[in-house]
């Protein structure tokens, strides 16, 4: 079938004027005409360069809410226009969780509040990729109308990138942790190699332990013969507290001491660093037992997994530390007497030898 030559020439002189007029166009009117030009927003932080990822995902898929939460170790969250935390409700709570065990993607009926003031009526919850640093679900919330079956494919490609992302921030706080730990370690190894006094090494480790590892309080007790423990160093130092208690005063210290483990405690005990929210009770780990107990604390930020482990190495450090001072002290005070006796009896083999002669 042949086309009619004069309806193709009116397409060819259409599309010119079109070029013509825009080329007659004023800047000023061009610039209005063409894309929309957006202030660039800057992030300092972590939490605000999710603000702009999740704000800018959720406006290529259309959705009025999204957030990612994650399980387990990682514990990561963030939201964009969320008045709260979706996962309080039961239904999606348990979503999440189905989600990140199954790997599959659920649609629920939902009224999760948004932060512009309207509640959203249904929720979308797509697994993130599997990955072996974290496990969670992305959630995907809508008002007035419901998910179709082509958004699932949508909801699945913005997991993965989120996905990506959450990796690449894990890795990276990651390093950060390893690399301040590491220097942690190097000062405590420095104060325990070139300080011969006890009690200034054990209140040099804990301020580095204080400033170096985040801690709001570390206090150092050490064990006597009677199973008292005697507070020997302290940062930041409270003289209020006491100093010296019984180990069978409480649970934490006589399970940390006879179990060998470390123990999470709260409370405003005697023995506590004061205005604490969370404590960790280390063990100071020697053969045969426990020289003592360090204890961690801090105000409001708690303890993850990565704190705890590093803090049951640094018990170990510290029992290792306070087990090689005693055991060099102890000869100074047995030895002493022996050369004494040998130097006096040979004193007096050669006063008798003498008198021989």
């Amino acid at each position: 079938m042949l086309r009619d030559p004069r309806t193709t020439k009116s397409f060819r002189d259409a599309g010119e004027r079109i070029v013509r007029q825009e080329s007659a166009t004023s800047s000023s009117i061009s610039q209005l005409l063409g894309a929309p030009a957006h202030s660039a927003r800057r992030a300092t932080t972590d939490a605000e360069a999710w603000d702009v990822r999740l704000a800018a995902l959720a406006t290529i898929a259309q959705y009025d809410g999204l957030t990612f939460v994650t399980l387990g170790r990682s514990n990561m969250s963030a939201a964009y226009n969320l008045a709260g935390d979706p996962t309080t409700e039961p239904t999606v709570r348990g979503a999440v969780e189905e989600v990140a065990n199954a790997g599959v993607t659920v649609q629920l009926r939902t009224s999760v509040p948004l932060a512009d003031g309207r509640v959203a009526g249904a929720a979308l919850v797509t697994p993130l990729a599997p990955n072996d640093a974290f496990a969670g679900a992305l959630i995907a919330l809508r008002v007035g109308r419901p998910f179709a079956a082509v958004d699932t494919y949508t909801a699945v490609g913005i997991a993965e990138i989120v996905s990506l992302e959450l990796a690449r921030s894990i890795n990276a706080t990651r390093e950060a942790t390893e690399r301040r730990q590491a220097l942690a370690l190097y000062e405590l190894a420095r104060h325990a190699l070139f300080t011969d006094d006890l009690d200034e090494t054990l209140q040099s480790i804990a301020m580095v332990l204080a400033g170096a590892l985040d801690h709001d309080a570390a206090h150092i007790w050490l064990r006597r013969a009677d199973r008292s423990l005697h507070r020997h160093a302290a940062c930041p130092l409270d003289p209020i507290k006491a100093t010296s208690i019984w180990e069978n005063d409480h649970s934490a210290l006589s399970g940390a001491i006879r179990e060998r483990r470390l123990v999470r405690t709260s409370g405003d005990a005697a023995w506590m660093p004061a205005n604490m929210r969370e404590g960790l009770v280390v063990p100071l780990r020697a053969d045969p037992r426990p020289v003592g107990v360090l204890v961690l604390a801090r105000a409001e930020a708690p303890y993850a997994l990565d704190d705890i482990e590093m803090a049951d190495v640094v018990g170990t450090f510290i029992g290792r530390v306070v087990a090689a001072a005693n055991r060099k002290a102890v000869p100074q005070h047995v030895d002493l007497p022996a050369r004494a006796m040998s130097d006096a009896e040979r004193e007096t083999e050669l006063a008798e030898s003498r008198e021989l002669n």
